[in-house]
């Protein structure tokens, strides 16, 4: 097991890699997971007259944090859009990298203490354990990281022909930094924490339990270095898939939380969320439990590839810092 140092580092590198590549696709995710349903909308041309948008009836069409379905799934097709999918990464590179760095850390003290403390303990339990205190002790770095990358996502594409809409495109992760202390303070970057909590702790036990058995597993007895090399991708991105499926509703509710501004006052009363609770009861009735699950064909897709070359950008990582010890 390599030291916690070393573990940092190559979570850190490997984090930052794993964010840079899965960035656009998680774009897509937030705002499929975002996007509204309801039943009262508007219909605006774009002012580029590229296309139309979907929006939420309300005061101010401006202020309105999600899309429909159908229209995220249109942009796609727009060149302008593609281009737009870098928007809010700074925040991810740098609170992910950091994010993995402390998760990798925590992940290989919490084993070795548990080796120590229960020796007798199966092996699958101890790291579906390490993997849960790794996740929460994330929660300092996860909580902000995950609502600025929500909110500086989902102002993509709320374009009408108002210059105050305008604004809200491509919003920096600076610019909701700014915005998240002016209204909120420093406690509105902890917004949803609890329901972060929950999914980083279940999400990441069932990460590393996964990785660990997928690892072990193996066709022939001596691999190739080629073999080894795809076995360790193929472990990294099954990994990634069953961790996102286990928690996957409750990123949705996580991310409906987050983007929606707490001191957004065009909102209708029925349209706020009061709490990580309120908003689940709310998406429920939007559109049963299938809403828990919008965006999640995207989400494997970006699960497999992100954490196929994290892992394998992880444990490269170790290997080079090893080897120059």
């Amino acid at each position: 097991m390599p030291e916690p140092r070393t573990d940092f580092i190559a979570g850190y590198v490997s984090g930052a890699v794993g964010i840079a590549i899965g960035n656009p696709l998680d774009i897509i995710k937030v705002q499929l997971q975002n996007s509204f349903a309801g039943a009262h909308s508007v219909r605006s041309r774009s002012s580029s007259g590229s296309g139309e948008l979907l929006l939420p009836a309300s005061p101010s069409v401006e202020s309105v944090p999600s899309t429909s379905r159908l229209q995220t799934e249109r942009r796609l097709l727009d060149f302008r859009y593609l281009q737009s999918l870098l928007h809010g990464i700074a925040a991810p590179i740098l609170g992910y990298g950091a994010l993995n760095a402390l998760l990798f850390a925590s992940y290989s003290v919490s084993l070795r203490a548990l080796d120590e403390i229960a020796p007798s303990v199966p092996d699958i339990a101890k790291i579906f354990t390490a993997g849960t205190i790794a996740g929460l002790s994330t929660f300092v770095i996860s909580a902000p990281t995950e609502i600025i990358k929500c909110r500086a996502q989902v102002t993509h594409g709320s374009v009408s022909p108002g210059s105050a809409a305008r604004e809200r495109v491509g919003k920096s992760s600076w610019a909701v930094c700014k915005e998240i202390i002016k209204h909120d303070g420093v406690l509105g970057f902890f917004r949803g924490g609890l329901v972060t909590g929950f999914r980083d702790g279940f999400g990441y036990g069932v990460y590393f339990w996964a990785y660990g058995a997928a690892k072990n597993w193996k066709v022939v007895d001596e691999e190739t270095k080629l073999q080894h090399v795809i076995h360790l991708l193929l472990a990294g991105g099954i990994a990634g898939c069953m961790s996102w499926a286990s928690i996957f509703p409750l990123d949705v509710v996580k991310t409906r939380y987050q983007a929606q501004p707490a001191h957004d006052e065009s909102l209708q009363p029925w349209e706020r969320y009061t709490s990580s609770w309120d908003c689940a009861r709310k998406t429920y009735a939007e559109g049963g439990v299938r809403v828990f699950f919008r965006g999640m064909n995207v989400t494997m897709i970006r699960a497999f590839l992100v954490n196929a070359i994290q892992f394998g950008t992880y444990e490269w990582m170790v290997k080079i810092i090893e080897g120059a010890g």
